[in-house]
């Protein structure tokens, strides 16, 4: 409630106002004096430290709760849960019983004992009002007696998964290392060295997990939360925790991306290119920064591209070179614009605006860099409604458009994929494999060929429709990493083009079609059933393959598509309903009979 009630501030130094009023009905309709509101605003909870206060986020996270059997035992959430047996009317009876930790600070924010902040939904069992469950950014809890003193949790998440994965990292020189890393939304960095997918992860983190990175070998972990705060640490490779560690952000006062974009050399991962608002940075030395369990950004061995200080754009993506020639920097910004920085590593070099005209003044994501031949790129804009993958095979000088099928219309309108994120990999049998992140799952494609590259939906019944974050993946064993933002992280090792869905693949699929009624005298339908979404057309011809008319051109979803045909227009005889695009093709007899 702007400007109204109690004001307090959350540990980001804003003031919230929150109110908190109780309604007594006295008779009638409750109207006027048929009723009595009581402000109890004032003895909302508002002592502690930072993360011990009643916030609500500006309403993300807002629930009140009256037990069935006492109506002055009510409970209020925000980001943690609170319970008053005098419904608020003082602040002795009040408890802090679920969210963060009580007295938790920065900067390791410790949550409730299994339980999790941000509550928006809590509800009583309905035959025992002791038994209390609470829904939350962590998923779904219970304790069995609401008004104990100090409230005891349990997951309830049997087989529910809420970790939404923003980021993914594995190491990238160690063949067959089963350890990956994730950040993930509201629930911190996470970490594991096991395949079985009921091994629980280890959390090294809190906050709101965000790009993560594992030098060479693991002789470091890197691990970031919300605006760019980041560590370099030691991690125990048997158990996933924290040996020692040092906070590396940049000092001074910076406008981070809430995710902020990092990224290590990777020919020298003693390198970092960090991100900071407009400005590019980059660590000349991570090794000489050492492990000082410090909580405070630092200024060591950081320096600043000289002519990112006047730039108005944020940095919001990279990509480095390995093969032929190391340290050529790309990054990209937040409209349009995708710069080229020669011997990236080293003295303050500066940059070439490679941007062709034809860019979207839209979002760059991902940059993904082959790493067989720097030359050649791909650009993500994960904008809707722009086109979405662009590549360049002799390093920016002329750039192509790679999303062919992903977009609805040729003119990237309508309702095609946001794309977040590309990953190129080689395999051991000559090919390459180029996978693709998007808002409805995760594709691949053998052949970047402009405007008819044809990407394929892959693991259509693990990941299916999920969203798709990022993706990284190792040359050395076929490691691949999905990091999905509502099911989790899926790994694959992809080995042989065979491993993957191709257009070959999708061709040899069965496209079934079916005109019904047949024969026709007024209206048919005409139903299509396809393996996968497609821009195409459909059009009737009659014996002598004379076009006649066509009934609908444009996007096919994958799946069942209808169509009615109005036969009525036709002269007695037989047709062909003929369904056409890239990749499938099908006729349907269809008589027509007056």
């Amino acid at each position: 409630t702007p400007n109204y009630g109690l004001p307090d501030t959350n540990f980001l130094g804003d003031i919230e106002w929150n109110s908190l009023w109780k309604y007594t009905y006295v008779s009638g309709d409750g109207n006027d004096t048929g009723g009595v509101w009581e402000n109890r605003s004032r003895y909302m909870p508002t002592n502690g430290g930072p993360f011990d206060k009643f916030n609500c986020q500006g309403s993300y996270d807002l629930v009140v709760k009256v037990k069935p059997d006492d109506s002055n035992t009510v409970f209020i959430g925000g980001t943690n849960i609170f319970r008053s047996t005098t419904a608020f009317a003082d602040s002795l009876h009040t408890r802090f019983i679920g969210g963060y930790k009580e007295g938790t600070t920065l900067p390791i924010v410790k949550g409730y004992p299994n339980h999790h902040p941000d509550q928006h939904v809590l509800f009583f069992h309905p035959n025992h009002p002791d038994v209390l469950y609470s829904a939350n950014d962590g998923g779904l809890f219970r304790t069995n007696n609401n008004m104990e003193d100090t409230v005891h949790w349990q997951t309830f998440n049997h087989g529910y998964l809420t970790s939404m994965f923003y980021t993914c990292a594995i190491d990238p020189a160690t063949a067959n290392d089963n350890i990956i890393i994730g950040g993930a939304q509201d629930n911190g960095s996470w970490w594991t060295n096991n395949t079985n997918q009921t091994t629980p992860w280890v959390s090294p983190r809190g906050g709101d997990g965000s790009f993560c990175a594992i030098a060479d070998g693991k002789t470091s972990y890197y691990f970031s939360i919300q605006n760019g705060k980041t560590m370099r640490a030691k991690v125990n490779n048997a158990t996933g925790a924290i040996d020692s560690f040092s906070r590396i952000d940049p000092l001074g006062k910076h406008d981070y991306i809430f995710i902020n974009p990092f990224m290590l050399d990777p020919t020298d991962n003693d390198k970092m290119y960090f991100a900071c608002d407009n400005k590019l940075y980059r660590n000349n030395s991570l090794s000489g920064i050492g492990y000082l369990q410090n909580w405070d950004s630092i200024s060591t061995n950081w320096m600043i591209f000289p002519d990112t200080l006047a730039s108005t754009r944020l940095v919001t993506a990279f990509g480095c070179t390995v093969n032929p020639t190391p340290h050529i920097l790309y990054y990209g910004t937040d409209s349009k614009r995708i710069y080229k920085v020669m011997n990236a590593d080293t003295g303050n070099p500066t940059r070439t605006d490679v941007t062709p005209l034809l860019f979207p003044s839209a979002y760059i994501n991902c940059i993904a860099v082959d790493p067989h031949d720097g030359n050649k790129v791909v650009v993500v804009f994960s904008n809707y409604g722009v086109h979405s993958i662009w590549f360049t095979e002799d390093g920016g000088t002329t750039w192509k458009k790679g999303a062919g099928n992903l977009e609805m219309n040729a003119g990237s309108t309508g309702d095609g994929p946001s794309v977040r994120w590309v990953s190129i990999l080689h395999l051991p049998d000559g090919n390459t494999a180029y996978f693709a992140a998007t808002s409805v799952g995760l594709f691949a494609t053998d052949k970047l060929i402009a405007d008819s590259t044809v990407w394929v939906k892959q693991s259509e019944n693990t990941i299916g429709n999920s969203v798709c974050d990022m993706i990284v993946s190792r040359e050395s064993d076929g490691l691949v990493v999905v990091a999905t933002h509502s099911r989790g992280i899926f790994s694959a090792n992809i080995t042989s083009i065979n491993d993957i869905v191709t257009v070959r693949d999708l061709k040899a699929k069965s496209v079934v079609a079916s005109v019904y009624p047949n024969p026709s005298s007024s209206v048919s339908t005409f139903e299509i059933n396809l393996p996968q979404q497609c821009n195409g057309n459909i059009s009737v011809y009659d014996l002598t393959g004379r076009k006649l008319t066509t009934v609908f051109a444009g996007n096919f979803s994958e799946g069942e598509n209808k169509f009615q045909l109005k036969t009525s227009e036709f002269s007695a005889g037989v047709y062909f309903i003929v369904f056409h695009s890239k990749y499938f093709e099908k006729a349907t007899p269809l008589l027509v009979a007056h």
